[in-house]
């Protein structure tokens, strides 16, 4: 089982969610399912190699029953265990901080620079956001831009408004 990657797409209304888990948990939750060119990019190769305490097709099972509930409407925070092993240690940091969003609530990249101790680090962190590779499960899309306006999002800014809505967001 060592390294095995456990892969799934699932058809919902945001379009194809394709998602990666191995033995530390999920890796890759890609919008659009092209999961074959996140996977082919490196983005779940571990920084460490010790074994992992789950089964890459639990964790994936769970993902995707968690992910459906979500947007039925069902479900508001997750409990698949995420390997973010992938990020350097300050977007470890800036993906730990957006865990903490709640469901409906919303920041700024600014706001967030902020409350991760990096006052300032605006464009870090956004390139952080950015970079994030497992949206909805660690809710970039919760991030707005200055202003409250929309912004960007990896997954497109389609997805990000029906995300928003899902959660009752209203923004600028």
């Amino acid at each position: 089982m060592r390294n095995q990657l456990a892969l799934a797409c699932v058809p919902t209304p945001l379009g194809e969610v394709g998602l990666a888990a191995g033995e530390h948990g999920l890796v890759a939750v890609c919008l659009g399912g092209d999961i074959e060119r996140l996977l082919s990019g490196g983005l779940c190769r571990r920084r460490d190699h010790g074994k992992g305490r789950h089964h890459p097709w639990q964790v994936l099972e769970q993902a995707c029953a968690e992910l459906v509930e979500y947007l039925l409407s069902a479900r508001e925070k997750f409990d698949t265990p995420l390997d973010l092993s992938c990020g350097s240690e300050f977007q470890r940091a800036v993906w730990r901080r957006l865990q903490r969003l709640k469901f409906g609530s919303v920041t700024t990249y600014a706001e967030l620079a902020d409350g991760s101790g990096h006052k300032g680090a605006t464009r870090a962190v956004g390139n952080a956001v950015g970079a994030n590779p497992l949206p909805i499960f660690v809710p970039c899309h919760r991030v707005l831009a200055a202003g409250r306006k929309l912004g960007g999002f990896s997954g497109g800014l389609d997805r990000k408004r029906k995300l928003l809505r899902l959660e009752g967001v209203k923004w600028k």
